[in-house]
């Protein structure tokens, strides 16, 4: 993956708004959410070498350091454009060990790298991190604003499937009357001011499958998903999970599912806007039923005025002539003052 003429500014200007940052002022809120997906990782690495991250450094533990320092520029917002040799200097450790780093978390698949040129020369590498709340919408931005094809890591999938599951799981243990969730986002991975929960939920974490039934469904579900969807309806599906709505999942899948397998630029600019509209609107009756109605009248809608557009223009111009500018340039420049 190469980017040109890329701004990190710019980027900031346009991304870090729509992200949750982790506050530098509050006190051991880094170092906080660097523990926190040290232990994510810890599961990953526990699955292919049956160590922690610890363990596995555990005979160099200056990698271990690295890999802390590392995390610690990328946690803040999921991602950071830095020179590893600023890394290095503000740290003390060598810039052949961040590199090691770096390239075992792109390995591990927690951590992708895009290198950038600017003016025809090397820049800083831009890298994001795939267990943090922020990813889809980085990995979102990515794609639409700087046309970049990225693919979804399978680490990111897979932890949202067994998370959603703990979510799932606790839900149901509160009373019947209680309102439906809807999707506000993730709060899955980083901790957003819950640290008082952390030492619960890792003991959950060691209890292993506490509701086999809850997991057992995400599983299924996201081999439907794979069964029955397309790449462009698994981005839709996404995309609803990510924004603030009053949308459940449940009901983004069976939206999720019904739009085409193909998605032009048309038809996902209008389906964002739908989305948009479900931010401050709830549906009274079927969520998913509201949401294409609302999604068909508004694509007919812009069909109809972009075919009201081209009929003009077409009666506009003489029927198997080139278009001619009504304009008259030779007036035009006696009128500046130029000879004819």
């Amino acid at each position: 993956m190469l980017l040109t003429n890329f701004l990190l500014s710019k980027a900031k200007r346009e991304l870090s708004p729509q992200l949750y940052r982790i506050p530098k002022c509050k006190e051991g809120a880094i170092n906080q959410a660097v523990k926190s997906v040290i232990k994510d990782i810890d599961s990953i690495l526990f699955k292919y070498e049956g160590k922690t991250t610890k363990e596995y450094f555990e005979k160099t533990p200056r990698r271990y350091e690295a890999l802390e320092t590392v995390l610690s520029y990328l946690v803040q917002e999921g991602f950071s454009q830095v020179r590893q040799e600023q890394i290095s200097k503000k740290s003390g450790i060598s810039v052949p060990l961040i590199n090691f780093i770096l390239k075992w978390l792109e390995d591990l698949e927690v951590c992708h790298q895009i290198k950038t040129r600017r003016h025809n020369k090397i820049a800083p590498s831009i890298y994001i991190l795939s267990l943090h709340n922020n990813y889809l919408k980085i990995i979102e931005y990515f794609k639409q604003k700087w046309a970049l094809t990225i693919d979804i890591f399978s680490t990111f999938t897979e932890f949202l499937s067994k998370k959603i599951g703990k979510k799932k799981h606790k839900d149901t243990n509160k009373k019947e009357d209680a309102p439906v969730s809807t999707c506000h986002g993730f709060n899955l991975f980083t901790p957003i001011e819950e640290t008082v929960e952390i030492e619960a939920e890792e003991k959950e974490t060691e209890e292993q499958e506490t509701n086999p039934k809850e997991d057992k469904k995400l599983e299924l579900r996201f081999q439907e998903m794979d069964d029955h969807m397309s790449d462009a309806q698994k981005k839709l599906y996404m995309y609803i999970l990510t924004q603030d709505t009053n949308i459940t999942e449940k009901d983004a899948y069976t939206i999720a599912l019904r739009m085409p397998p193909d998605v032009d630029w048309e038809v996902k600019k209008t389906f964002e806007d739908c989305v948009k509209h479900f931010e401050l609107n709830k549906s009274q009756v079927s969520t998913p039923a509201h949401f294409i109605k609302i999604y068909t009248e508004q694509l007919t809608a812009n069909k109809a005025r972009r075919d009201c557009e081209a009929k003009e223009n077409l009666a506009n111009t003489e029927f198997g002539k080139p278009y001619k500018s009504t304009i008259d340039f030779g007036l035009f420049r006696e009128g500046m003052g130029f000879k004819k």
